[in-house]
């Protein structure tokens, strides 16, 4: 009786320590907090990943771990969402200890022992995986050299632009801009100059306009605008003008030292026509009219 009585005390505390021990040192970095959000246990891996001992975390109320990217109402809502559901997921974002910024994906599960609510958190550590994804996702809507949209960017912001045009009966322009004697100075400098031309004519063009509006490489050395929120044609030219008349920029690097001015083509939604296609057609032909003045023939 007493043998049997003693192995049942043996494996029952067998399994706590084993328990104990697999909360302990467990890869997941991990708290387990009480209704009120005082942390009752924290692991090693958790003690790892926001730079607090054990020892400093214990009894500390979760909010030791707020970033001040987020108001009291989101921990509020938060905190309401833990003390209704059993399970819950979200991002977070966290300070450690250090002051670094991390961006956290939390996993909560409540449970209940002898009628007690505890909160069992795992934390895993998306900021380097969030910065390379959009990282990622800004490569393939924009110019590897000079950051502008690129023309699939390009084409979402013309189609959403539509929309807006339509919805709010307001015309939008597209200025197409072509650099001139842009081969020449790539021939006469080096493509590396020619890549600098590039960034900084882009730079200029972005001082340009609003930070609502957008500006894009069309490819090559062509470059897109999109002006929206326009009342006339009359609005579209004096933005025409201001943009033409300060296109021009000097650049210089240690290559050589070149002035560079554009051709600048328009047309406006719904004057021009209605299709992307339509009105670049429109602006293209513009273009060409003042490029062949630029070239005297």
């Amino acid at each position: 009786m007493f043998k049997s009585i003693f192995n049942k005390f043996t494996s029952n505390t067998q399994k706590l320590d084993l328990s104990s021990l697999s909360f302990m040192e467990s890869p997941s970095a991990s708290l387990i907090l009480d209704k009120d959000g005082v942390i009752l246990e924290a692991n090693h891996s958790f003690s790892d990943l926001m730079g607090y001992t054990i020892k400093e975390l214990k009894w500390e109320k979760v909010s030791l771990l707020k970033s001040g990217k987020h108001d009291n109402i989101f921990y509020k809502n938060l905190w309401s969402v833990f003390l209704k559901s059993d399970r819950h997921n979200f991002e977070i974002h966290n300070k450690h200890k250090d002051g670094t910024i991390l961006l956290i994906k939390e996993k909560v599960v409540k449970t209940t022992k002898n009628g007690v609510e505890f909160f069992f958190v795992t934390y895993d550590d998306i900021t380097q995986s969030r910065k390379l994804q959009s990282r990622q996702q800004h490569l393939a809507t924009h110019d590897m050299l000079t950051g502008l949209a690129n023309r699939t960017l390009l084409h979402d912001r013309y189609s959403q632009a539509i929309l807006n045009a339509k919805r709010n009966h307001k015309k939008l322009a597209i200025f197409l801009c072509d650099l001139n004697s842009f081969k020449e100075v790539n021939d006469t400098y080096g493509h590396n100059f020619g890549d600098t031309v590039l960034q900084k004519i882009s730079k200029n063009l972005q001082s340009l306009v609003r930070d609502t509006d957008t500006v894009a490489r069309y490819g090559g050395d062509e470059f897109v605008i999109i002006v929206e929120h326009l009342h006339n044609n009359d609005e579209m030219m004096e933005i025409y003008q201001q943009i033409k008349s300060k296109s021009a920029i000097d650049v210089e690097n240690d290559n050589g030292k070149c002035h560079m001015s554009m051709s600048i083509g328009h047309a406006c939604f719904p004057t021009d026509g209605l299709q992307f296609d339509q009105l670049i057609n429109m602006a293209d032909t513009r273009m060409y009219d003042i490029k062949k003045e630029y070239y005297g023939y």
